[in-house]
């Protein structure tokens, strides 16, 4: 059973590295308070209530690729400078995610570790924090010390936490008294529990999205926040950040309307007419027909694919022809024959 925390408390507690920093810094006011980050829209209102649950961009379950959305990006107030445009970087910092391709015999039901990785940075960092989101139907499987999330090669030098604010969504953060310089290599792995029930053709997004709370947004960048970090962090948060998942090879089953024997996408008399081949071809010692087919084709449930399906086929066309709008799920309930 995972350890879920009340999302108000998330910022709290991965803060604390950031509280560290603060001293580090000088950023300790005279009453002993960290001023932590903030961030505020440009209408200068703080940008997100902690006790308001960040969407999760991933979770459609669309079995869709979902690329990073850099447009979630807010330039930290406690910057007090002009806008920085991420065209202004001349680096090349990456951070990414794995994209894997499985064999579904291999995987339902299986551990598969995704690794989120770093290539390029230019300046030092010694604040890192992260939101990482996650298709549903994936499972986290903690580390062998409770945590969901394993620090990677790249923040050896790090002290890192993370923690699961609500299935879905993982924090994570790293500090460092220093400023270091992040050679290429990951930055943290995740072990998911594939589906059971998995499907060629399904795929599980995963990746960051930029959130700002009233307590620490999320941040990459030295203890300095010269305008060299600044400017890496703008880029990292806009354009270097890119998403991942993990796909169950082979093409995905078709979906199967009622009726739609051919695949056409309308249900009419040439849906019918594939109906009487099938018949004739199966009364005459033919081939099987497909699950997928028989499924679109068996209009009243009997078991076989015969006249009396094609007859209820052409009796739907001719209700729709004359205006009616049910689908064909709903009319042959309605009339009796599902």
């Amino acid at each position: 059973m995972k350890k879920r925390i009340p999302a108000r408390l998330i910022p709290v507690i991965t803060s604390a590295a950031f509280i560290l920093s603060a001293y580090h810094s000088g950023c300790i006011t005279e009453a002993g308070s960290a001023a932590l980050p903030a961030a505020v829209t440009a209408g200068g209102q703080t940008a997100e209530d902690p006790e308001v649950k960040p969407e999760n961009p991933y979770n459609y379950q669309d079995d869709r690729e979902v690329p990073y959305d850099g447009r979630k990006w807010i330039q930290p107030r406690e910057w007090n400078s002009p806008t920085i445009r991420p065209g202004d970087y001349k680096g090349g910092i990456m951070l990414y995610f794995d994209k894997i391709g499985l064999e579904p015999e291999d995987s339902r039901g299986k551990v598969q570790r995704v690794y989120f990785s770093l290539t390029g940075a230019t300046e030092p960092v010694s604040h890192i924090k992260f939101h990482f989101f996650y298709d549903t139907r994936l499972t986290v499987v903690e580390n062998s010390a409770g945590e969901v999330l394993t620090k990677g090669k790249a923040l050896k030098e790090f002290t890192t936490g993370s923690a699961m604010a609500e299935e879905g969504q993982l924090v994570f953060y790293a500090y460092s008294p220093d400023d270091i310089m992040l050679d290429a290599g990951s930055i943290f792995t995740v072990d998911f529990l594939v589906p059971e029930n998995a499907e060629p053709g399904d795929v599980y997004p995963f990746g960051l999205s930029y959130v700002a709370d009233n307590v620490a947004a999320d941040t990459f960048i030295g203890s300095q926040q010269d305008d060299a970090g600044r400017l890496q962090m703008t880029y990292v948060f806009t354009k270097g950040i890119y998403s991942g998942f993990i796909r169950i090879n082979g093409e995905k089953k078709p979906e199967v309307y009622t009726g739609d024997v051919n695949g056409d996408g309308v249900v009419d008399s040439a849906d019918a007419s594939e109906v009487l081949l099938i018949y004739a071809g199966a009364s005459t010692g033919g081939d099987d027909v497909p699950a997928d087919i028989k499924d679109a084709a068996d209009i009243n449930g009997d078991g076989l694919v015969d006249s009396a399906d094609a007859s209820l086929i052409l009796e739907y066309y001719a209700y729709v022809s004359t205006g009616g709008t049910d689908t064909p799920d709903e009319y042959f309930k309605n009339s009796g024959n599902q």
